[in-house]
Formats: structure tokens, sequence, C-alpha cells
């Protein structure tokens, strides 16, 4: 039936794909009479079965597969494909939402950004309030609230005494036409109304709904959250969610007005007027000096996906809807390569539960469809409720799962729905980055193998067993920190300064050493660098 239906004319996806996937020798009757020469008439038989001589007399005839092959072949031609199919539908001009290729989701976050520091807390707080950018006022896109990276800080860890600490008598509001929701596209006076609006609420309330879920994970035997990772979700849901963004969808990016605009949101003025000048004549070289001013948010950006690696193990696995507003899937959506199609999204994304809402949202029309994300989770791959430490809670409890950096989709199906395009995917958390804890350990028992050995190559190199055993006690109460009990790590400040010394050869000085102060008490990686 497919086969009559096709040479009479038909030529739609659906009927090409089942000639295709039919068996020839069911459908050899059907071509065969169609074109004359059926082989399953006795009359066919007995002409064709007298002999040899006769087969080879007879006119030579076309072999059914050859047949076969040219009508898919004018069938090829004449039927649209999938790719120019969904090309047409998505003609109306859109901004392409820019994915990456699988080479990022091998890379990870540690490939765009660097490793998170040891110091966790203290980098968190210079990140925030002694770089470049961190008093430079920036406007975040949804919320529009007119802020700085130093404001935001304070607001999570001190909202009561913070505002005496800048010299501030209100914190920042939002602006008119602030929207927040992102997946379910509701309306900014239904999420920003009055009673919805961001409080200044004290850090200790929310430590105490963080023991809450802690419960919950250890119920579970899984790790318990950790007091930095409140701060960085608290920060992330916030107006710093814009240079967060913007960070992990440049460094990684050629794309000139992502460039552009996380020069813009993570340096100063000055910066963002000399890349400006010379983006023109030299684009990479303009590009690697200003990145170098900029900040990069690096182990914030760590800290926050270490919380969404960890409470994603308490979510539920169902189908999270995302649409894109006014947004079109990149090419690779509906591309196959290596038979595959989708993409690695850099940033962080959301998405809701509630698929009305998310298509109603999405909904555009005949000529310009909208794009609705159906994105499936599985056993180790979900997202993350946030909506307990939200500087914005959902009003009626309704919540929206947050996916970290470098989550690959995987379109496994596209629905044309009329006004709707329904991407169906499955998403792949990347997990090649070790929760926040993790990482500081690791490190830590790298650093203490390095000590150790640096410190019994100290003492072969001094003859007299005495002296040895001196410069060896002064090597551990100088890098290895003060106390002796066989603890060689007795506190942050006190190793991570050894990175330090690794890097520069020099060792951070006590109090009542040439030197002066500790090196640790910079906090960071550069300790060491003021050791004398």
């Amino acid at each position: 039936t497919t086969v009559v239906a096709l040479q009479q004319g038909g030529c739609s996806l659906c009927s090409r794909r089942a000639l295709r996937r039919s068996s020839r020798r069911a459908c050899s009757a059907v071509l065969a009479a169609q074109m004359g020469n059926c082989s399953s008439s006795p009359a066919g038989r007995d002409r064709y079965s007298k002999d040899s001589d006769a087969r080879r007399a007879a006119p030579p005839t076309r072999s059914l597969t050859f047949k076969l092959n040219q009508l898919d072949e004018q069938l090829s031609k004449s039927a649209p494909s999938p790719d120019a199919q969904l090309a047409e539908r998505l003609a109306e001009p859109k901004k392409v939402r820019e994915m990456c290729g699988p080479a990022a989701f091998v890379g990870g976050l540690h490939a765009v950004v660097g490793a998170a520091n040891t110091a966790v807390m203290e980098t968190m707080q210079e990140e925030h309030t002694i770089r470049h950018d961190s008093r430079v006022p920036f406007v975040s896109d949804h919320l529009l609230i007119e802020t700085t990276s130093e404001t935001e800080f304070w607001f999570v860890l001190d909202p009561v005494g913070g505002l005496g600490r800048l010299g501030l008598e209100r914190w920042p509001e939002e602006g008119p036409g602030a929207r927040r929701s992102f997946a379910s596209g509701r309306s900014s006076e239904e999420l920003l109304g009055a009673a919805n609006k961001r409080q200044p609420l004290p850090h200790a309330a929310f430590c105490e709904r963080m023991r809450g879920r802690n419960e919950m994970l250890r119920q579970h035997g899984l790790a318990e959250l950790l007091e930095e990772e409140l701060i960085g979700g608290r920060l992330f849901t916030g107006p710093m969610n814009a240079k967060y963004q913007a960070a992990l969808r440049a460094l990684d990016s050629a794309d000139a007005g992502r460039r552009r605009k996380f020069v813009q949101l993570c340096s100063d003025p000055q910066t963002l007027s000399q890349y400006e000048a010379a983006v023109e004549a030299d684009p990479e070289g303009a590009w690697a000096a200003a990145r170098m001013l900029c900040t990069s948010y690096s182990t914030t950006l760590h800290v926050i996906k270490s919380l969404l690696l960890r409470l994603s193990k308490l979510s539920r696995a169902t189908p999270v809807y995302r649409a894109l507003h006014g947004e079109a899937p990149p090419a690779a959506f509906w591309r196959e390569r290596f038979g595959a199609r989708g993409g690695v999204d850099p940033g962080f994304f959301s998405a809701c539960p509630d698929r009305a809402a998310a298509a109603l949202a999405a909904r555009g029309s005949q000529h310009a469809p909208g794009v609705l994300l159906e994105i499936e989770q599985g056993l180790v791959s979900r997202g993350a409720d946030l909506g307990w430490l939200s500087q914005y809670p959902p009003p009626d409890g309704a919540c929206e799962l947050v996916f970290p950096p470098h989550t690959a989709l995987d379109v496994v199906e596209v629905v044309d729905e009329g006004e709707t395009l329904v991407f169906r995917c499955r998403a792949t958390v990347n997990r090649s980055d070790l929760a926040i804890d993790k990482v500081v350990s690791t490190k830590r028992d790298g650093l203490n193998c390095i000590m150790t050995s640096m410190k019994f190559s100290l003492m072969r190199e001094i003859a007299d067993e005495a002296d040895a055993r001196l410069a060896a006690q002064e090597f551990h109460a100088l890098v290895l920190g003060p106390d002796d009990d066989g603890r060689p790590f007795a506190t942050v400040r006190s190793w991570a300064n050894i990175s330090g010394v690794c890097r520069t050869g020099t060792f951070p000085a006590r109090d009542g050493y040439s030197g002066g102060d500790s090196g640790g008490d910079s906090g960071g990686d550069s300790g060491g660098d003021s050791g004398g």
C-alpha cells in the first residue's frame, strides 16, 4: 500500500520512512505488478522456467533492487528532509540559543573557569568585594535591579548589618517590568508582586532550613550541604545570576556579543573602554587582555555547582519543561551528527514540572511556532529545587529545577503541535567536577604529600641529626601549621597557603619571623607571595 501510494504522487515523510522500513520481499510483488513484470504469476514462472537458454534470450530486465533504489532516490528528491522541514518551520528570525558540542561536556566547569580555590569562603568574599567590578553598578537583565557585587554579597551574608557597612539606607529593589521566571513564563505581576519581592532575611534563618535538608540527605546516606554552598545558592538566585551566566557563556565562546557583555558586567569601565578600542584591530588580543582583568567567579561557580549536584539527589525523576522565549534551538537540535542530535548548555538553566504553563509561554503561531523543551530526567541526571533558599521563593510552592552548567540535552524526538515545536530531550548532568569539599580535600591530600616529601628531603640534606630534627620542626611550624599532633593541616588558613609555597618557592612567615604576618591572612593561592 505504501509503495502504490508513493507511485501515485505521495511523498510524505511518514510514507518515506515506512518504505525504508518495509521488507523488500514483502513489496516485491507490488512493485513487479506496477512495472508489468510480475514474477509471482504462473505465466511468469512458465516463461522463465523452461531452460537457461530461454532465460538468456529473454529481454533483459532491471533487478528489483535497482527499481526500489531508483524509486527511493526519486522520492528523496521530491520529499523535504527532516532538516529542511524544521528549518522551514523556524525560518522566522529569532535569536538562536547558543550551545556547545560534546567537547565542552568532557571538559566541564574546570576547563572553562579553572579550579576552585582551597580557601573557599575567603575567596568567595574576595571575588565579590575587592575585585575590579565589585563596586561597579550593574543592572540584572530580568530583575532590573541596579546593584553591585559587594552589595549583593552582604545582602546575603549580613542583611542587617550590611547596610551600615556599605553606607546604604535600604537595599536595591526591583525595577518596573521585572520578571523572574525563565521556564514557566509566568507574569511579572504574579511573581514580583508586593508580597513576593525579595526580603532581607537573616542568614541564620536559611541555616535552619539547610539543617532540614541535611537531615533528609542523611536519611538517604548522602553527603550534607555546606554553609558555603548555601551562600552560593542564595547569591545565584538574585541579581548576581547575570554575572555568573555571562562568565559561563563568554569564556568558552567566540561570539563577540557574549564577550563584550562579560567584559561589561565583570570588569570596570576603564577595561571595557580599552577592550572596545582594541577589539576591531585585534579581536583575540583584546579579548585575552580584557579577560585577565575580569572576574570569572571560578570558586563561587564551583560552589554553586556542588550545591546543585547535592540537592538534585532529593528531586524526583519526572519530566520538566522549559519555554524558549524568543529563541530558536541551535541547528544541532535537528541535524544529526554521528546519529545523534542535541547540544551542551554552557550555563545554568531552569525547567518547571508544569507543562501547561510552559506550553502557554512557548506558544507561537503557525508561521512562527514557539519552542518547548520537554526534558526527561533520570536516575543520576536531575535538576535541583532551590525554592527553599531562593531570594524569590515561588508564591504557590511550585518549584523550578535548576540544572548545572554543561548539562547535555540529547534530542530524542521532535513533535510539531502546530503553534509549538516540542523537542523531547534526555538530560545528562555533567559530573566531571567534584563537590567543593572533595576538591578541597583532594588538593589538601596532594599538598600534604608534597610537603611531607620536602620535609624529609630537608632532613637528608642536614648532616647533624639534632639540627635535622630542629629544621624539620621549624619547617612543620612554618608551613604545615603550629600543631605537632600528627595533623599536618590544622586549619584552612594554614594549609591554603601551601600552593603558594609550591609556586613561588618561598615560605609564609609567622609572627616574630622576618617577613611580617602569615601569608595565610591574605587568603587564597596567592598567600605564599607575601612570605619572607
